[in-house]
């Protein structure tokens, strides 16, 4: 039988894009606990958890916590030409969500969610380790001067390589970053053992995401592995940029990382300032995290 007790993180996909937050407490086959999420368009809901397990696998019902969603909304409307108010539910917009999860490598659960409002997707979080657990991976952090970002994108989409590096040469010229992308594999280099290098010394990846990526051989067999290997042993910080419209939300080693954009508002869909406003933002958010 599994044991999910402790404290998770993670993000859900689908109709909504959240990070998450979970507390399970877990007696036999029983599981309680809460449920934090924060979406970035909708803010932020608490939800009780019961549940239980069989197998490897997590089945459980988020019920709309009443303490937090405890002030209720009042709206006017116009009736037969006389004004009523009518008390709304605040609560009643989230719905009950039930939850289908199976456990990986003791730290990982994912699955389906759907709620009774009619939004589902998927699931990913993984069990955050008590900090006495995790000094048998100190040889793996990555240090915290670390100014490296590891850039990973497809050729086929190299012009907005360019617009991001426009926006952070300025960040490069302070000495504040250091950023690497495969043009600067010269000829003659080991380029694997380059990019092995670059990845050993990144604090943060940028993922440049389109269908183009997500179909190169080259970055899903030699890039992508070590990128996410690196996430779950060293912490490096992962920023996926939907480019395109393609299966990111559907991929599951992918979509567990919150994107900068919603997926169904690519930057190529975008006006030119808009997509100056993007590469600005994750200009920002580099800085803020190597500044840390």
């Amino acid at each position: 039988m599994i044991d999910v007790s402790g404290e998770w993180s993670g993000h859900i996909a689908g109709t909504n894009n959240a990070n998450v937050f979970v507390e399970f407490k877990q007696n036999g086959v029983q599981v309680t606990g809460s449920a934090r999420i924060n979406d970035p368009v909708h803010g932020t809901a608490v939800y009780i958890v019961s549940g239980s397990v069989a197998g490897e696998t997590l089945q459980a019902e988020l019920h709309p916590d009443m303490n937090f969603f405890d002030k209720p909304k009042y709206q006017t409307l116009d009736v037969n030409g006389q004004t009523v108010t009518v008390k709304l539910d605040p609560a009643s917009g989230h719905g009950v969500v039930t939850v289908n999860a199976k456990l990986h490598d003791a730290s990982n659960l994912d699955g389906a969610w759907k709620s009774t409002i009619g939004t589902g997707g998927r699931v990913f979080l993984r069990r955050i380790q008590p900090i006495e657990n995790q000094s048998n991976k100190s040889e793996h952090l990555t240090t915290n001067n670390s100014k490296k970002v590891f850039i990973s994108y497809s050729h086929k989409d190299s012009a907005h390589l360019e617009r991001l590096r426009v926006h952070l040469k300025p960040l490069e010229k302070l000495g504040i970053v250091d950023v690497w992308d495969d043009t600067k594999i010269k000829v003659g280099d080991h380029w694997e053992k380059e990019i092995e290098t670059a990845l050993h010394q990144a604090a943060i990846a940028v993922l440049i995401v389109s269908a183009d990526f997500l179909a190169s051989d080259f970055i899903v067999d030699n890039e992508l592995p070590p990128i996410l290997e690196k996430a779950q042993l060293d912490g490096t910080k992962i920023v996926p940029v939907i480019l395109k419209p393609c299966r990111f939300s559907r991929d599951a080693n992918l979509s567990r990382f919150q994107a900068l954009n919603q997926p169904d508002k690519p930057v190529h869909g975008m006006n030119e300032s808009e997509q100056e406003v993007i590469w600005d933002r994750l200009s920002q958010i580099i800085e803020a995290e190597i500044n840390a």
